[in-house]
């Protein structure tokens, strides 16, 4: 594998379903104004874009890469509204920027998930490290850790360092030289040969952002590339690709992306509430809704209790250092 050059591109970290990083993820490319946008996606998605853009089309979406040989394998890339990809995409359009997706080829993707899902692991490192997470947080959980430090960054500077952080110290304790791990190694070398391929093409190295999993910074940032000829070498298969709708229900139970959302509902709330500017949105539309919901149960629940529960959500919020009130606060309070 080359090394690219020293000057290196424009690179936004983020969780695959994050409302603030899809909100801060536009604020930054707002400010670095790139003249290309690359996205973590497999690269022959990039035909698919004007699909994901067009005016009928309303998320939750998904592109499903499949194999055309038994069994039938697959790998599908759902966007929500306020997936920082998404966001990064219609940014591009907006703007009239050249956007482009840069991970491995489907073909490649599915050959590679194939010798992966062949191994015989009792439980992965990456799995062993999110459940010592969960042990020794003071939430017991990795998904509030994440809502309670990054969904609430003050500004993108703040997401964008919080992320990178988060991803660098993840990959220093799940990194084992292992087969799934030589994956990411090459994923990542991958989409430093797109941003080398930009920069023949003509794109000054400044010129180029990019929005991946926050994982991936560092391993981007050495700059190590996949050449043609190893490239070559990989293993493919042929594959076909579609643009097929999506809903919260599959986000909440299941996605093959790596990174799923438990409560894609109140996330879109909190996305709301970012553009509006009201970081109480959330709170307040999450517990008029579970009460509306009681009511139509045949539960009373009156208004007075809504406005109790939403002063003692954000007197919570406020006892752990949190500007808006946790799902996991709000959920115990209707």
């Amino acid at each position: 594998m080359k090394k690219q050059n020293e000057n290196k591109a424009h690179i936004f970290g983020v969780r695959h379903f994050s409302p603030a990083g899809a909100y801060y993820v536009r604020k930054y490319l707002d400010e670095v104004q790139p003249k290309v946008v690359l996205i973590e996606a497999p690269s022959d998605f990039t035909d698919l874009l004007d699909k994901i853009t067009a005016k009928e089309i309303v998320p939750p979406i998904a592109i499903m890469a499949y194999t055309l040989e038994a069994p039938i394998q697959t790998i599908i890339y759902p966007f929500a509204e306020f997936s920082p990809e998404y966001q990064a995409i219609l940014w591009a359009k907006e703007n009239k920027v050249e956007c482009r997706f840069c991970d491995l080829p489907s073909s490649v993707f599915l050959a590679i998930q194939n010798k992966i899902e062949n191994l015989s692991e009792e439980e992965s490192l990456n799995s062993y490290i999110h459940r010592k997470i969960d042990e020794f947080s003071e939430d017991s959980d990795s998904e509030v850790f994440w809502e309670r430090v990054m969904e609430q960054a003050a500004s993108h500077q703040a997401y964008r360092s919080g992320a990178r952080d988060y991803g660098a110290n993840l990959r220093e304790l799940t990194l084992a030289n292992t087969k799934a791990d030589a994956e990411n190694i090459v994923r990542e070398a991958y989409m430093c040969k797109q941003v080398a391929e930009l920069c023949e093409e003509g794109f000054k190295i400044n010129e180029i952002a990019m929005v991946v999993g926050a994982f991936h910074i560092e391993g981007i940032e050495k700059g190590n590339f996949l050449s043609d000829e190893e490239f070559k070498l990989l293993k493919k298969v042929e594959t076909k690709k579609t643009l097929m709708p999506y809903s919260y229900y599959k986000l909440s139970t299941y996605s093959n992306y790596g990174a799923g959302n438990k409560a894609p509902g109140y996330y879109e709330l909190l996305w709301q509430g970012l553009n509006k500017e009201d970081i109480y949105y959330a709170v307040y539309g999450y517990l008029s809704r579970l009460a509306e919901f009681q009511r139509t149960s045949g539960n009373m629940v009156s208004s007075a209790q809504i406005i109790e529960a939403v002063q003692l959500a954000l007197s919570l919020a406020n006892i752990h250092n949190s500007k808006i009130p946790l799902l996991k606060i709000c959920k115990m309070l209707l």
